[in-house]
């Protein structure tokens, strides 16, 4: 198991610049980074386990909401998860860039928040009569899905027959 994200970051050092042995040194970092290994995966354990935002965290939790006004971008709040064991963070809203809409059917995208480059990503689907959501990556966690229509102005939090809309799909430890 390895560190992954900004959960930990091993210390880089230049050439003589360490008070000390390399050898010596990097030990001691492997050995932190074993100790914040098993202290995420405690944290995880107690929360159950598994991935998932840990609700009541933060207000509104990595909720995923639409942009006010309303445009083709959605909002994820802060807040916190465990992402393959580690622990996940966002401080502040964090704006996805404008979605593009269908170009003649509707499509299905997935807003998840990724581990390794501890950001929120949008996985484009593909379009189809009936869209499914698209997989989600390896080290992420799916938040919510847009659904989107041919000819949208905006996303909306409901389903208003012309636009986009979220499905809130998180899922809480």
């Amino acid at each position: 198991m390895t560190i992954q994200g900004k959960a930990y970051v091993k210390t880089q050092w230049a050439f003589r610049e360490r008070p000390v042995a390399s050898a010596k040194l990097n030990a001691w970092d492997d050995r932190i980074e074993a100790a914040f290994e098993l202290v995420h995966f405690l944290l995880s354990q107690a929360w159950g386990g598994g991935d998932g935002v840990i609700r009541r965290a933060a207000e509104a939790d990595l909720a995923v909401v639409p942009a006010n006004p309303p445009d083709a971008s959605v909002i994820v709040r802060p807040g916190y998860a465990f992402i393959s064991r580690m622990p996940y963070r966002i401080a502040e809203d964090t704006p996805t860039g404008a979605i593009a809409a269908p170009v003649s059917e509707p499509r299905i995208d997935l807003v998840e928040a990724r581990l390794t480059e501890w950001d929120i990503a949008v996985v484009k689907g593909a379009e189809a009569a009936e869209p499914e959501a698209p997989d989600g990556g390896e080290d992420a966690i799916a938040l919510a899905a847009l659904y989107l229509r041919p000819g949208m102005n905006a996303i909306h939090e409901e389903d208003d027959g012309t636009n986009g809309y979220i499905i809130d799909i998180r899922t809480f430890v």
